[in-house]
Parts: structure tokens; C-alpha cells; sequence
């Protein structure tokens, strides 16, 4: 039986033995972490090391797809936008408002070809007309917001489908109140020539068409509080029609 005496004398060996085998480990995991030790410390390779510090972007184009198919909605706020019209859905809502059935726009008493200036905002255009009108309304109170677009009177609405480009208006005391809009829409001049002459005359205004340069024009007017209208339209480039629609005083 091997004596005590004989275990401590194997004990160096033993010792030698283990120092050497973790030694030989360290030997062959030096490369190694000489490797790792510049890419940790981005030192090794310019790009690399700008591509680990720039800031992640994202494409603005593809930020709604990332999460499409999530249960969740997009992380984007709702709006209230209308889909647009069809043609063929504008002119069905034109009809509908129009009580189911559209009069013919009488024809032009005349043609009238002027040189004036051109207003150059819509504000600008509705001041022109009430003072067409023999209105003496003063100037710098109206507003640019297309707010007002809706705040025309019931009967004269903007055109269904049509986009609004501007809108104006002045809360001024009657005759000098005006709303105002510009808009394009895809119906032809005619048929909206033919929807406005119908929701003026269920409205009670009079209806009234000259031709000015270039453009058909409907004036009406009715009622004690200088409740009046003015409708400019033209063709679009393209087709359409571009339309400039003015009520101006109380109507009601």
C-alpha cells in the first residue's frame, strides 16, 4: 500500500502537469483574443467601426410596411380625409343633391372681354366682385383657411369629388360677408354649369350666364341681405373643369 510519503512525492509532478496544460490553452486562445481586442475596440477597420456608430435609419417609404400584417394598427394617426370620387360617382352625388334631377344652365346673354388685373388671391376676386356690385366693403378683415370652403351656403356647395385648391372668407356684416373656394373637379364644364343653375334656382337665387374671357359665368342674387353668388368656370388642363365659386352676404 503506497504511503503518505509516497502521494507528496507525486504531488509536484501532478502540479507541473495541470500548469502546463492551462498554460498550452492560453497559449492557443492568445491569437485569438489579439483578434478581438481591435474589433471590440473598433480600431481595426474604419467602416466597420463608422458602420457600428451611425445611427440606424429608416425609409420613410417602407415604415408602414413593418408592421402590416401585426394584429395592431399602423403607428400613424387616423384622418378624416374623404376617399376621392369617381367621375361617375361625383356625378351621381351631384344628382342626388340636386333632388334627382338637373336643369340645363340657360345660355349666355353675352360675352364680355376686359383687360383689368386679375386678382391675385381669392379674397382679392370676391373684394372685385362685391364691389362689381356697387358694395363699398373694406378690405384686410377676410381670411385664407379652408375652413371656409365649408361654411359656404347648403345650396352652393362645392361640387362632389372636386379638390379644393383655396378658400377664403370675412365674417363682415351683410353684403359684405363673402365664403369663397377654388376647386378642380373632373366633371366637364357643362355638367357643372348644369348642377350649380339647379341648386340656385331650388335655393331661390337668380341665375344669370355671361361668357368673360373665356370663362362661363353664373350670377344670381336673392333675398334683402345681399345674398348673391358668383361661379367662374373653365377648362382644366387635361379635362375637368377649374371652378372659382363666391357667395357673398347672408343667405337666409
Amino acid at each position: 500500500m503506497p504511503t503518505a510519503s509516497f502521494h507528496r512525492s507525486l504531488l509536484p509532478g501532478l502540479l507541473a502537469m495541470m500548469l502546463a496544460s492551462c498554460g498550452g490553452d492560453a497559449d492557443k486562445d492568445a491569437p485569438l483574443a489579439t483578434l478581438d481586442a481591435p474589433l471590440t475596440r473598433n480600431a481595426a477597420d474604419p467602416a466597420l467601426r463608422e458602420a457600428l456608430e451611425t445611427p440606424l435609419a429608416s425609409d420613410p417609404d417602407l415604415t408602414g410596411e413593418m408592421n402590416r400584417d401585426a394584429v395592431r394598427p399602423p403607428d400613424r394617426p387616423l384622418n378624416g380625409a374623404l376617399p376621392l370620387l369617381s367621375p361617375a360617382q361625383a356625378k351621381e352625388e351631384a344628382l342626388r343633391l340636386a333632388g334627382g334631377r338637373l336643369i340645363s344652365a340657360p345660355a349666355a346673354t353675352k360675352s364680355i372681354a376686359s383687360t383689368g388685373t386679375v386678382p391675385a388671391t381669392l379674397a382679392g376676386l370676391a373684394r372685385q366682385t362685391l364691389a362689381s356690385r356697387g358694395e363699398r366693403c373694406d378690405s384686410g378683415r377676410e381670411s385664407h383657411d379652408m375652413d371656409w370652403a365649408g361654411r359656404l351656403p347648403p345650396v352652393l356647395p362645392v361640387y362632389p369629388g372636386a379638390h379644393v385648391t383655396e378658400a377664403a372668407g370675412a365674417d363682415d356684416p351683410a353684403p359684405c360677408a363673402f365664403r369663397a373656394a377654388s376647386f378642380t373637379t373632373g366633371a366637364p364644364v357643362g355638367e357643372v354649369m348644369d348642377f350649380y343653375a339647379t341648386m340656385a334656382k331650388r335655393g331661390g337665387y337668380s341665375v344669370e350666364h355671361v361668357e368673360h374671357n373665356g370663362a362661363q359665368v353664373l350670377d344670381g342674387a336673392k333675398g334683402r341681405n345681399g345674398a348673391a353668388y358668383q361661379l367662374r368656370v373653365q377648362d382644366a388642363p387635361g379635362g375637368g373643369s377649374l371652378v372659382d365659386l363666391i357667395a357673398t352676404g347672408r343667405d337666409g
